[in-house]
């Protein structure tokens, strides 16, 4: 009885410490810019930072598959990490995740307010990451919808003016 005692009152002191976000654990020492100019106007891209011991020497945006997939480069431990800090706006409504061609389910996610923290275990063979989501970048941009809805209203001045003559 005395030992449950103790090991309770250890837990209860030592929870407070493990509530810590993890995503303020990691520090995101890199960066990947421009993510998302290959898709739909190229004007909308987004900085994705990330920690690992490999780089990330490339990353593409599939609107097709919906995915975003980022090549990596560089030594890495058996047990390393890959942690991206995703915006949502690049990726949304986040499904799996896909390393060299293969559906893995041993990653985290922890959502926040504009971004969402993955983190995926890598070897060191692992080349290709894919993030997969239900939306990825917006294929049209804010010039597109302005030019709907000029169209739009421009399809109604007409009708409401009447036919033109020529």
């Amino acid at each position: 009885m005395f030992k449950v005692i103790i090991a309770a009152a250890i837990i209860i002191l030592l929870a407070p410490m493990a509530t810590s976000s993890f995503a303020q654990q990691v520090e995101f020492d890199k960066t990947v810019k421009g993510v998302g100019k290959d898709a739909g106007d190229g004007a909308t891209t987004f900085d994705v930072p990330y920690s690992s011991l490999k780089n990330i020497v490339s990353a593409s945006v599939s609107t097709k598959d919906k995915s975003v997939n980022f090549v990596l480069a560089g030594n890495a431990d058996t047990n390393s990490h890959l942690v991206l800090k995703v915006p949502t706006g690049l990726v949304s409504g986040f499904i799996g995740v896909i390393v060299d061609g293969q559906i893995i389910t041993n990653y985290t996610t922890t959502n926040e307010a504009t971004d969402t923290i993955v983190s995926i275990p890598i070897t060191p063979l692992s080349e290709n990451i894919s993030l997969v989501g239900t939306t990825v970048v917006p294929e049209f941009g804010p010039v597109a919808a302005i030019v709907l809805a000029v169209s739009i209203v421009a399809i109604v001045a007409v009708t409401r003016l009447g036919p033109m003559r020529l």
